[in-house]
């Protein structure tokens, strides 16, 4: 019976040991897959495009799904980047304002344009005229394209950071390793 228990225990040591050998090389891919996203633009380039495909409205089809879900995955990347809360707003009535965020500094209004083509000024303005009004200290306007440079030079004093696609996805893939060393934390890998 001692035998059996032995043999058991040493099959059981070698399961777990077998576990967390998979685990750390699926993390070490996991660690090499983030790195070789955010160091190539090329890949960058693909994922912005492949974010714009993915929630980008499209109006001859119908969606069952929400249409306020590039305004939440934002969200809960500025959250995990900046730090602070995020609410995002109902679709109508916003006055533009599609996320809040408030952090230590004070409330920072955000409009996110999932677009194909360059964003002009016009959101800009909104933006600026909404802090005015609610008392904001800076704001954000999110593509998945870029600026016009009318837009650029219009943003330009105003506290309101501009972030196109490349910049989106560079926030994203930050998240992601956020998110990942979170997890680290709260499940740290047992020493074998």
């Amino acid at each position: 019976m001692d035998v059996l228990f032995s043999l058991l225990i040493a099959a059981i040591c070698y399961l777990l040991y077998q576990y967390y050998k998979q685990k750390r090389m699926l993390e070490k891919y996991h660690r090499n897959a983030l790195d070789a996203f955010s160091s190539h633009e090329d890949m960058k380039e693909t994922l912005r495009i492949g974010l714009y495909n993915r929630f980008k409205r499209d109006l001859e089809q119908e969606k069952d799904e929400d249409p306020l879900l590039f305004e939440h995955f934002v969200a809960a990347i500025m959250t995990s980047v900046r730090g602070g809360s995020t609410n995002v707003t109902k679709s109508s009535g916003d006055f533009g304002i599609d996320i809040e965020e408030r952090t230590d500094s004070g409330l920072y209004l955000g409009q996110v344009k999932c677009y194909k083509d360059p964003i002009a000024y016009d959101p800009i303005a909104i933006i600026h005229s909404q802090m005015v009004k609610q008392g904001a200290v800076g704001g954000y306007v999110i593509t998945t394209s870029d600026f016009t440079s009318n837009a650029r030079a219009y943003a330009q004093g105003l506290n309101i950071d501009l972030i196109n696609g490349r910049q989106l996805v560079e926030l994203w893939l930050k998240h992601l390793d956020t998110k990942r060393e979170r997890a680290e934390v709260v499940n740290p890998e047992p020493q074998i």
